[in-house]
């Protein structure tokens, strides 16, 4: 499916979904996967552990923060897909980033951590029928798609990476 095929653009998602130029979803994943990441491996690393503001995070914990998203995004596709109804609640991102102590990790660790992460996500989503990919789950924020999942987490690296394009990237 591609991102044309999502009928409805779930509130708070539609900013991920609509960074995701209009391909099939497992050529998204795969695009955005490792190649996109590995392309800026250089440019984190020469980051370090700098912040663009006070009480920003750090390259690593923004790294972190996608693979954590990617899970819990990926979990809850799983489960819709398999048609469980139960409303699923937010994850609190700054809690995780907090707990996560990804600044006390090494960057190739975690790029490494991402890479595995998306496989497993690229699998994930090519296990799913046509029917699984539209059906629709409820979360508190509102009811989404199995496929609108797949292509806010291609979505939310794109975004992130462009934050740190945009505003990390400059630092000296």
């Amino acid at each position: 499916m591609k991102r044309s095929d999502i009928k409805i653009l779930p509130n708070h998602y539609d900013t991920y979904i609509n960074k995701v130029e209009d391909i099939e979803l497992t050529e998204a994943l795969e695009k955005y996967g490792k190649p996109f990441l590995h392309a800026e491996r250089d440019k984190l690393i020469a980051l370090g552990d700098k912040v663009y503001a006070p009480g920003k995070w750090t390259a690593k914990d923004i790294i972190q923060h996608i693979i954590d998203a990617e899970r819990v995004f990926s979990y809850r596709a799983m489960r819709f897909a398999r048609n469980d109804k139960t409303l699923l609640p937010p994850f609190e991102e700054n809690d995780y980033a907090v707990t996560a102590e990804a600044n006390k990790r090494n960057l190739e660790d975690l790029l490494e951590e991402f890479y595995s992460v998306r496989d497993s996500t690229i699998r994930l989503f090519k296990s799913f029928t046509p029917e699984m990919l539209v059906r629709e789950g409820k979360m508190t924020s509102g009811d989404i798609s199995v496929v609108s999942l797949g292509f806010a987490i291609v979505g939310h690296g794109v975004h992130h990476v462009g934050i740190l394009k945009e505003r990390y990237y400059g630092i000296q």
